[in-house]
């Protein structure tokens, strides 16, 4: 099977890329797609590269690890193209004009994540979602999705989980509430994202 050399990508796809920053501009061919790849750092880490998708406007690269390690691929991909041109003599790929991050991160914090509700909508959430003759008890399961939008402004949608603007923190999926195993998905580099939680866990702890 070919592979590309510069990443130990499967062969490519060509393609429309899934939307994750916004809608694809359909264009003919549509897109580039390339799955599982990986990136030696220069520490000689090996950073799994989960796709790597060339829109119209847009380069998007998802890894398993530190955003720095987008910068450094990034990097990589215009020396690799720094030889080639367009039709026209332009460079196949220039500066960027902006950078948008997005990041996922799971992490165990000793509070319950009932404790961003007030006392008075615990006790009534409490008494509202209880079961009549439950003998095991149950807990209230609340989920932060949280959104900066400009005042005066029709909300074209409700913030929610899987959107990459949004501020959300939740429990994990498969795992038990008494395990205190959280998500936290931000529009933040990995290391931003962490000062956040370090700063959340602060706030919730007290």
């Amino acid at each position: 099977m070919w592979r590309s050399s510069l990443f130990n990508h499967n062969l490519p796809a060509v393609g429309t890329p899934f939307p994750t920053f916004g809608e694809v501009v359909a264009t003919i061919p549509p897109g580039l797609v390339f799955k599982t790849g990986m990136y030696l750092s220069s520490d000689q880490q090996i950073v799994p590269i989960r796709f790597l998708h060339f829109e119209r406007d847009r380069i998007v690269i998802d890894v398993a690890g530190q955003s720095s390690a987008i910068s450094a691929i990034f990097e990589s991909i215009q020396r690799f193209l720094s030889e080639l041109r367009s039709p026209d003599g332009s460079p196949i790929i220039g500066k960027p004009e902006r950078i948008l991050d997005y990041s996922e991160i799971t992490a165990k914090y000793p509070f319950v994540l009932d404790s961003m509700l007030s006392r008075p909508l615990r006790k009534l959430l409490s008494k509202k979602t209880s079961t009549p003759g439950s003998k095991n008890g149950s807990v209230l399961i609340p989920t932060l999705a949280v959104q900066a939008y400009p005042y005066g402004q029709a909300l074209p949608a409700v913030p929610g989980a899987n959107d990459v603007r949004v501020f959300t923190f939740s429990l994990r999926s498969g795992t038990r509430p008494e395990e205190h195993i959280y998500f936290s998905s931000a529009p933040l580099d990995s290391e931003a994202h962490l000062s956040y939680l370090r700063e959340l866990e602060t706030a919730l702890g007290t």
